[in-house]
């Protein structure tokens, strides 16, 4: 196998670099300007998130070395974080001359040319602007993939989105015996079921956080509900974008979200929320304790994409109206519960 150069050193970046290793690929792996911490802990024993050494292959680069991590790969993969994708991707175009191949692992969503884009629609645009003439090769990363079981060598199975087949040709430096993928064509379904259910385990978080200190197991019927419901409204987003509603209805959709819902920081973040935190001070302590909750900001440009779709679509999304509602009008928890509840009613 060849060379992958690996930006982003935080839970996926550091994480996809087990299979890979496994798959005898030699990995640069890049930190950015937020990364140094981590990467100073690596070169010294365990990395801080994962909890457990990196593979002997990965060589590590600091923020201010991101041409050398790049310029001997074979394939680029992308696991930063939405709000911090615009500014490494421009950064890794001026390090290039050449085409690569890229799989991107970042959620969510970006604004360019006054407008909110799926990631690789402006990833795309951004890449023509810079290396005009040469071809994209992209696939995106659905779910379900909790980093730290990834590392582990949990048995995990998630589906990549893909452009081209130059770029499925590619596909065999991922899976392994215990890191299965399949691939679709679907690049839009993938990308917006990524970033809504990161915004959709914010609800089922909110419930947690709502009903947790009564008796045991008396709030799952209705965490069902909001499951399903929220599943039909990716659903909807998704054909309404130009995807493939069968996307949602698999790993990408409800393997992710079940995933995310389960356990994760959007899930986390609704449960401070159903607590009666305010969304900016959940979000603080969560930064705090180096976790962000892409989901929140997710939910603000999520809506402005809504609405680009068409302004009276939000009527058939209750449940995400309900979110907007609560997290950025912030509106009485329980009163906006018992409008969704009617509204549900309603549609039923």
């Amino acid at each position: 196998m060849g060379k992958a150069a690996v930006l982003g050193a935080g839970y996926m970046g550091s994480a996809i670099t087990f299979p890979l290793a496994d798959n005898g690929v030699k990995v640069n792996l890049w930190g950015t300007w937020l990364d140094d911490d981590i990467l100073g802990a690596c070169k010294y024993g365990q990395h801080p998130k994962l909890k457990k050494q990196l593979p002997e292959s990965v060589s590590l680069y600091n923020s201010d070395r991101l041409g050398d991590a790049v310029k001997d790969a074979d394939i680029i993969i992308i696991a930063v974080t939405s709000e911090g994708f615009f500014s490494v991707f421009n950064k890794l175009l001026d390090s290039i001359e050449k085409e690569y191949p890229i799989f991107s692992f970042t959620k969510g969503f970006i604004t360019h040319a006054e407008k909110v884009r799926r990631i690789s629609a402006g990833a795309a645009d951004i890449y023509q602007q810079k290396l005009p003439g040469l071809n994209l090769f992209w696939a995106s990363a659905g779910g379900p993939v909790k980093a730290v079981e990834l590392s582990n060598k949990v048995p995990t199975a998630t589906v990549f989105g893909i452009n081209s087949p130059e770029i499925k040709g590619l596909i065999e430096y991922f899976p392994t015996d215990y890191y299965m993928i399949s691939t679709c064509n679907d690049v839009k379904g993938v990308e917006l079921t990524s970033a809504f259910k990161n915004i959709y385990a914010i609800a089922l978080g909110i419930y947690d956080g709502l009903y947790q200190a009564t008796e045991d197991r008396i709030y799952h019927n209705f965490k069902a509900l909001i499951f399903n419901q929220a599943i039909q409204e990716m659903a909807l987003l998704v054909e309404k974008a130009g995807g493939k509603r069968k996307t949602v209805f698999d790993l990408a959709g409800i393997g992710d979200l079940y995933v995310t819902s389960s356990s994760g920081r959007n899930r986390r973040f609704g449960e401070y929320i159903g607590r009666n935190v305010k969304p900016e001070k959940a979000y603080k302590i969560m930064l705090d304790d180096h976790e962000t909750a892409e989901g929140y900001s997710t939910l603000g440009l999520g809506m402005t994409f809504t609405k680009q779709l068409g302004e009276d679509l939000i009527k058939d999304l209750p449940l995400l109206d309900m979110l907007y509602r609560i997290i950025f009008l912030h509106n009485n928890i329980k009163d906006e519960v018992t409008r969704f509840i009617r509204l549900y009613g309603q549609m039923r």
